[in-house]
């Protein structure tokens, strides 16, 4: 077996800031997962995927949809992107309120949440942008200080998502995680939100 990665494009709500989208496949089950821009499109044998931080997390979302017999997740279209966005943050203020631990950048979805509400991004610091930046490898010490902890599928060769949801789960904090590829984390006590386009086969 190997792994199969092509980019499909720069932009979008899955990704974080200084990533792409990216269409993974082992055999005949793909997902589009975002990953770090200095990935390159190409086959790849699963023992040197499985060293690389970014390949890794390529391998550990197709594993997870394998066990649950799913065959591809792909995100929704650019198009319905601010849809997407606006339903989110009326999703998690309607239902948990502020403020907010955001981990992962993701400028269209901050601006959004924090639009409405008061909120912490856990991503690399010192960005010159209007919001307050902590350190994703930590996270956890802000957990107390948020009601709601979402999570940007881009982040997930950053953090350990298992750990920040059994932490977030022992303080009573929930924690949603949008897009496509939050659907097979689901079994962590994750919520997953995805309104447009979650395209399961």
């Amino acid at each position: 077996m190997r792994l199969s990665v092509s980019i499909i494009r720069q932009d979008g709500v899955d990704v974080c800031e200084g990533q792409v989208l990216a269409r993974c496949c082992i055999d005949d089950i793909c997902a589009d997962i975002p990953l770090n821009a200095g990935v390159r499109s190409g086959v790849y044998d699963l023992e040197t995927a499985s060293r690389d931080p970014v390949l890794r997390v390529c391998i550990d979302v197709l594993s997870r949809q394998r066990e649950r017999g799913i065959k591809a997740l792909k995100v929704c279209k650019s198009g319905d992107a601010e849809r997407c966005v606006k339903k989110l943050a009326e999703y998690v203020l309607t239902k948990y309120g502020g403020p907010i631990l955001l981990v992962g950048f993701n400028k269209k979805v901050a601006s959004v949440l924090f639009s409405l509400s008061e909120g912490i991004v856990a991503d690399e610091e010192g960005r010159l942008v209007p919001y307050d930046f902590v350190d994703v490898s930590n996270p956890y010490q802000w957990l107390e200080k948020t009601r709601v902890v979402v999570v940007a599928p881009g982040v997930l060769d950053r953090i350990d998502i298992a750990q920040l949801a059994r932490k977030a789960k022992e303080l009573g904090k929930p924690v949603v995680m949008y897009g496509a590829v939050s659907h097979v984390y689901r079994d962590l006590g994750i919520e997953y939100f995805c309104p447009h386009g979650l395209k399961i086969q």
